[in-house]
Order: C-alpha cells, then sequence, then structure tokens
C-alpha cells in the first residue's frame, strides 16, 4: 500500500546502520537531544505550538516528553527517534509490507493515535494522496519535511477527544497495555471519532518473546529483563502484553462488529530461512540492541528501585544474550480489527 521505491531506500539506509550496529561491541546510547529538528510545518498544522512543549525533562541522560509530562516513560531524543524508525521498518517487514489491512480502499480520513516519530503517517499519506492524514503524540518530534496531505498534533489520547473531522480509520501500533491507560475510553472515543462503516486496527505485539523450538534459555538474562519490565509497567497501571481476545472483546463491548484478527511474528535476529523475515529480525534485533537503555531507564531506576550501574550491567549481559545465534525468538504481533456499524445502532 506504500510508496515501495521510497520504503526501499529507508529501509538500505537503517539496515546499513543496523549491520554496523550488529558489527559493534556493546555500546551505550546515544543519548543526545534531538533540540528543534522535531518541529513539524506549523503553516500545514491545525495545532498552535507552545513553547512548553519542549520543555523536555532530562532524566538518566535522556530527555521525556514535556505534555503532561510522565505519561509516557520512554525517551523522545534523537537516540529514541532512531530506534522508532527501526523499529517501525520491522514492524512493516513482519506485516509483509501492509500499512493497514482494514478493507478500505481509498480513505478519505485517518488518524495514527501515538504517531511517535510519523513514520506511519507519512508512509500513508504518500500511498493515499487524496486522504488526510492525522498523527497525534505527546512528543513534537515529527520532522519538517512531510507530504501536504500529512499534519501532526500534540494530543493525549486518555483525554476526551475534541476533533472536527470524522475518519475513514484510526490506527496505532504497539500501544496496547504499553502507553494508555484506558482501552475501553480509547474504544469509546474511537467509535465515536470515526464515520459511519469506518475502521479502528490496533497492530499490537505481545512485550514476551516466544520461540518454536525452545532455544531460549531457562534462565535467560533478557527473559529476567521482560518480567521486570512487565512489573515496572504494571506499578502505573499497565500490562505491557497485548491480549488479543481481551481486546476483541472490548472492541465489541463498546459496539464495534465485524470484529477479526490477523496473527504475524515478528524475530528477534536475522535467523529466518524466510528473506523479508531474516530482514525483519535484523531490524528487531537492533531495536532492541541498541534501544533496550531507553526502554529501561525510567522504569527500572525510578519504578523498581535499580542503581544506574545495576541496569547497565542487566542490559549488558541482555545485549550479550541478544547476540547469541543459536536462539529463535520472536514477538507475537497482532492485528486487531472492527468495523462501526453502518447502521447507527450501538450493541
Amino acid at each position: 500500500m506504500g510508496d515501495t521505491d521510497q520504503s526501499s531506500v529507508v529501509t538500505s539506509s537503517i539496515l546499513n546502520t543496523s549491520v554496523e550496529v550488529i558489527d559493534e561491541d556493546d555500546r551505550a546510547d546515544d543519548a543526545s537531544v534531538s533540540g528543534d529538528s522535531g518541529f513539524w510545518d506549523v503553516e500545514s498544522s491545525t495545532y498552535t505550538v507552545a513553547s512548553s512543549i519542549y520543555d523536555y525533562e532530562e532524566a538518566h541522560g535522556r530527555t521525556y516528553h514535556a505534555f503532561h509530562r510522565g505519561q509516557y516513560l520512554f525517551p523522545n531524543d534523537s537516540a529514541e527517534i532512531e530506534r522508532m524508525e527501526v523499529k517501525y521498518h520491522a514492524v512493516r517487514l513482519a506485516l509483509h509490507d501492509n500499512l493497514f489491512f482494514a478493507p478500505i480502499k481509498d480513505p478519505l480520513s485517518v488518524l495514527d493515535v501515538g504517531t511517535g516519530a510519523g513514520a506511519w503517517c507519512i508512509d500513508v499519506a504518500d500511498a493515499h494522496p487524496n486522504a488526510l492524514v492525522k498523527g497525534i503524540d505527546l512528543s513534537p518530534i515529527q520532522p519538517n519535511n512531510v507530504p501536504p496531505n500529512c499534519v501532526f498534533e500534540i494530543a493525549d489520547a486518555d483525554d476526551d477527544w475534541t476533533f472536527s473531522q470524522k475518519f475513514d480509520l484510526i490506527h496505532t501500533r504497539i500501544m496496547n497495555d504499553f502507553s494508555l491507560k484506558s482501552w475501553w475510553h480509547f474504544f469509546t472515543e474511537a467509535y465515536a471519532s470515526l464515520s459511519v462503516g469506518g475502521w479502528v486496527e490496533c497492530q499490537e505485539f505481545d512485550w514476551r518473546r516466544r520461540s518454536d523450538d525452545g532455544t531460549i534459555e531457562p534462565d535467560s538474562r533478557l527473559e529476567h529483563w521482560e518480567d521486570e519490565l512487565l512489573a515496572g509497567l504494571k506499578k502505573v497501571g499497565l500490562r505491557g502484553r497485548c491480549d488479543p481476545e481481551l481486546v476483541m472483546q472490548q472492541m465489541r463491548d463498546v459496539g464495534f462488529i465485524n470484529v477479526h484478527r490477523k496473527n504475524f511474528k515478528l524475530p528477534i535476529g536475522p535467523w529466518a530461512k524466510d528473506p523479508t523475515m531474516k530482514q525483519a529480525g535484523l531490524f528487531g534485533l537492533v531495536n532492541l540492541i541498541d534501544g533496550i537503555q531507553g526502554l529501561s531507564a525510567k522504569i527500572f531506576t525510578e519504578l523498581l528501585g535499580y542503581g544506574m550501574a545495576e541496569l547497565e550491567l542487566l542490559l549488558m549481559e541482555c545485549r550479550q544474550e541478544l547476540r547469541q545465534k543459536s536462539v529463535h525468538s520472536y514477538y507475537p504481533v497482532y492485528v486487531i480489527m472492527g468495523q462501526r456499524p453502518l447502521l447507527e445502532q450501538r450493541m
């Protein structure tokens, strides 16, 4: 559905960087501040930028969003933006280069909730030039150079939604029980914000690796890290794991129909035989090796009481384990979608 040539160029560029990261010795994440490089084109945006949203919190050698400070536990600096790009291409490859699966041929309005660096919005805007594609996030880290039909706004999806237009498609990626506090609220607001017959699609994964051939060691340090990460998220009311059956039931309870899901796998490491999945696995591996410090810093130190030295030792052990080619692990990826009924009759 996307611009294949452009995607190939970006993928090739990131892949070259990824190979360098794999070949290097373990190193600390680049924690440099992105500064003003994340400004979007204010003239094409409906949001008036307030200077306070750039007054980023600084902690653990990283920067974090200022709007609704503390709502999101992960950084927003240049190193994290790079990780988001790597993660985006890992997931897109795992989904066989599909931007979305909802049966909409020519959407005219699309909303991306938790857009991050905005890559999905930009690709959808390129693929559907007649659609207005809007991305919302807590951080203004999206690029300036975007298609004219792509806009970004600062917003918190846990607040009441006040969009003036209706959307044909509302999309999330890696938000389920990871960022949003209330999925009942999200689906209620999404239902009200969709056009009649429109679709909500959640592309989510379970933050717990699996292996079909039993190659994850029972004393895995990375598995311990996952346990601790999930324990930290639980302290702030998040699960960190997607339960697809629960998500589908929540959709139905709000009133969505035609609720169904597609199952995929995101390999961690280039162990898969399929060339596309091998490349997805390389991106998935770099996403962790190069980004695990940013994923961990706030949760482990502020919620779990780790000292930085203790945390860095654990992360070093995790990186060493990630490089073991004998482990064939993956994250389950679930694409879960539902439709607002054509008749205005709630279930």
